[in-house]
Parts: structure tokens; C-alpha cells; sequence
């Protein structure tokens, strides 16, 4: 819930302005405000002198993790500004909603916001990931990428949102981790990894950010005893070096569903969610229903105290490697490519596309280096070995359609030959227009 609390009636004017627009919203007199206020809302918005913002909320503040997020508004309506909790309780994300609802300035003194740089303590929560920091203080952290010191990004899973943020938006002073090349010590890592280590050598000061990316399969024993299994799965993980922390699913059949080892797994994963295989009758077969499901094991299926047996696997969509997106190149205009079909050109290693106007336009997005090749210029076979040899590279291949992708000719002759020679490949269609 959010307070907005004023102090005279010109604040009262301008409080009942934002209460019509923030419908979680409630109004509240200065002179009614207690401890409890502050402690039971997720926000507050002051409407009124900073003086008195911050002489209301000084008593209170205890730490940027437990405290709501706080902006102050002026009596006149023409400036709003960020007090307290502006990265991890949100205030500038509702510093700059309250700013476009008044039609006045964002005041944000947050730096990597003013600088353009990622908030570390946001990605997180923001991209549904898990987050451990080492050796380091998250404050000590921040002001060292901030500050533009070396910073390395290591990237062990493909595509999510996320990940395509962080290599869109990448600041100059970070540079990719490379396997060939010595690393400073003293620089900051961030890795997006499901790797409990997703580095031999050994860094400073880390954050890992953990994707839900891992499936855990489980079967067990009947009337199975927890003891310490969750602890020795745990462990097991990291000998694999697996972090619990990107288990996204926790996968078994129906009879084993109520066993207090799942509900255990559970409560020291909370972040994970049970997946019942109903078509599965036999609980040892779950590592092969989840790597049929999700996509290839990264732990063989592992038996523990003769009770229990686990194997991990890993979604497809999260390998590395090369992968194919067809994308439809919308009807007629290039104006109506998805914002997610232009990111994919952006991004792409290789463009093959129907050599006509429209799709013309739509490879300018192309970066620099990208292989742009008209595909009726070439036989089948010679489009499969192209896309083979970038797929084999690791690299990322568009495959431009006219329309829809899965309509299309190209599509369902191309089909089967990448079936057969089990590359991954996805469809992001393009805007299709009614007449």
C-alpha cells in the first residue's frame, strides 16, 4: 500500500491528485502519521516541505532492505524527488511515475541511475533471478562499479530477458570474461550463472546472479525420512558446481508428491516449484521425463543414503551454444517488426532474408560484422550448411520470413532438415495486419 501524506492544503490538492491516478493509494494528514505508517506500507509519498519529510521519517530509518520507499513532492507541484530506498524499495521507479502524473521533474540522485548504469542490487528481483554476493559488502560493490573501476561480466546462460538487457546496455568500463586472458584479481565479477563457481580464478569481490534455469528431479523411497538429505542435495550440487539458487523446478510423480523429503526440498529451496509428471508411473524414470521436458542433464541421476536418487537438468533455451530465431518480418512494413524480432536482428551473427524491399530495411538493424545473405539466391542445402556453420560456432542466426514464420514456405522446408540435424531453433512472429 502507499501513503501519501501532505502537510497544508495545497498538498491536499496535489494528494488528491495522485490518489485518482495510484489506485493502492490512501491519504493521510502529517499530523496522523506514527511508526506503524512507515513500517506497514511499501511507500510513501510526502507532499510538501523536505524538512518535514525527512523529520517525519529520521526517527525510523533503520536499512535500505526493510525500509519503504519515500519521495517527497513540492507544495507547488513541480518537482518530485527521491528520499529514501530508491534502488532495492523502488522510489525512483516511483519518483519517475509520480513525475509523469504531475507533468514535472524527477529529481533522482541515485548514481548509476544518472549515469545510465545497472543497479546492482535491482537486477535480481527485477529479472526473477537469485542473488549472492562474495567477498564484499553490496555497498562496497556498488561503489566500485559506480565508480567505473574494472568490472568483468561472465553470461553462462543464452537469451531471457535479462541476459539480453545486460548485453544491450553494457557500460563501456565492463569487459566480457574471456577464458584466454588473465583477469585483475581486484575486479568486480558479475557472472548470470547457474554454476556454483562460474570461475576457476578467483575474484575480489562478486555478485552471481542465479536464473531459474535448473530441474531437479527427485524419487525417493516411500515414507522417505528429510534428516539431512536436503543438506546432502545441496552439497551434491556443488560438487557438480550447481547452485541451488538457479533450481527453478523441483520435478516427481504423483505418488511421491506429499513425501516429507519434497516438502522439505521446498522449504530450503523456496524459490522452486513442485512439478508433478502425471504421466509418469515410476519414480525412476524422472530424470529422463526431465530431460525430455526441459532439456539435457547437467547431474546424472545421483543416489543418496540408499533412500533418495536426484539428477539436474538444464533448460534449452538457457544453453549456450548457437540457436536460430525465425522471425516474421510483420505485413509489409518494416515498422511492424516486434520489438523482440528487432533485438533478435540486432543481435544476430547471421541474417538470411527474401530478397525484397521490406526485409531489405529491416537487416539495417544488423551490427557490425553480422553476415547479411539473400536466402533465394541459395538452395536449401546451401542455406542448412550456412546456418550449420554459425550454429556450430556458437553464434546466433535470423532467419527473416515475410508474414507469419510457421505459414511460410521457407519455415516448413526448413523444418525437418534442422529437426533431423537437432539444432534448436525458435519462431518470434511478426505483426499481421486485418484488411
Amino acid at each position: 500500500m502507499i501513503q501519501i501524506i501532505y502537510a497544508t492544503d495545497a498538498g491536499r490538492e496535489i494528494a488528491q491528485r495522485l490518489l485518482k491516478e495510484i489506485p493502492e493509494s490512501h491519504l493521510l494528514p502529517v499530523k496522523a502519521f506514527a511508526s506503524n505508517i512507515f513500517s506497514r506500507n511499501e511507500a510513501l509519498i510526502f507532499v510538501g516541505a523536505m524538512g518535514i519529510c525527512v523529520r517525519t521519517i529520521a526517527p525510523f530509518v533503520k536499512n535500505k532492505v526493510s525500509d519503504p520507499a519515500v519521495i517527497c513532492v513540492n507544495s507547488a507541484g513541480n518537482y518530485v524527488v527521491s528520499v529514501l530506498s530508491g534502488h532495492v524499495g523502488g522510489a525512483n521507479k516511483l519518483t519517475r511515475r509520480v513525475a509523469r502524473i504531475l507533468g514535472c521533474e524527477p529529481v533522482i540522485t541515485t548514481e548509476s541511475d544518472n549515469d545510465g548504469l545497472w543497479g546492482l542490487d535491482t537486477l535480481a528481483p527485477h529479472f526473477g533471478w537469485q542473488e549472492e554476493h562474495r567477498d564484499g559488502r553490496m555497498n562496497h560493490i556498488i561503489f566500485h562499479f559506480v565508480g567505473g573501476k574494472p568490472t568483468i561480466l561472465k553470461l553462462d546462460v543464452r537469451g531471457g530477458r535479462g541476459v539480453d538487457y545486460m548485453k544491450r546496455t553494457c557500460p563501456a568500463h565492463v569487459q566480457y570474461f574471456d577464458t584466454e586472458v588473465q583477469q585483475d584479481p581486484d575486479s568486480l565479477l558479475l557472472a548470470v550463472s547457474p554454476f556454483w563457481n562460474p570461475t576457476i580464478q578467483k575474484f575480489s569481490k562478486s555478485v552471481l546472479y542465479r536464473p531459474p534455469v535448473l530441474h531437479l528431479g527427485l524419487g525417493c523411497v516411500r515414507e522417505c525420512p528429510a534428516g539431512e538429505l536436503p543438506r546432502k542435495i545441496r552439497d551434491l550440487l556443488h560438487e557438480h558446481n550447481l547452485s541451488e539458487k538457479s533450481i527453478a523446478t523441483i520435478d516427481t510423480v504423483p505418488q511421491k508428491a506429499d513425501e516429507l523429503l519434497v516438502k522439505s526440498l521446498l522449504m530450503a529451496f523456496p524459490w522452486a516449484q513442485l512439478v508433478i509428471h502425471e504421466e509418469e508411473e515410476n519414480a525412476a524414470c524422472i530424470s529422463e521425463a526431465c530431460a525430455a521436458t526441459y532439456g539435457p542433464l547437467l547431474m546424472e541421476k545421483k543416489e543418496l543414503d540408499d533412500v533418495c536418487e536426484v539428477s539436474v537438468s538444464i533448460s534449452r533455451e538457457a544453453q549456450l551454444g548457437g540457436h536460430i530465431e525465425y522471425v516474421g518480418g510483420g505485413a509489409g512494413d518494416p515498422d511492424l517488426v516486434t520489438v523482440r524480432g528487432m533485438r533478435f536482428l540486432q543481435q544476430a551473427d547471421l541474417i538470411l532474408y527474401p530478397s525484397d524491399a521490406v526485409s531489405e530495411r529491416l537487416t539495417h538493424y544488423a551490427k557490425k560484422g553480422c553476415t547479411v545473405r539473400a536466402a533465394e539466391n541459395m538452395k536449401p542445402q546451401e542455406r542448412l550448411q550456412l546456418m550449420q556453420e554459425y550454429y556450430k560456432r556458437g553464434l546466433q542466426v535470423v532467419r527473416l520470413v515475410v508474414g507469419e514464420p510457421t505459414q511460410s514456405s521457407e519455415f516448413q522446408q526448413e523444418q525437418p532438415l534442422l529437426d533431423k540435424e537437432n539444432m534448436r531453433y525458435h519462431v518470434t512472429p511478426g505483426v499481421e495486419v486485418n484488411s
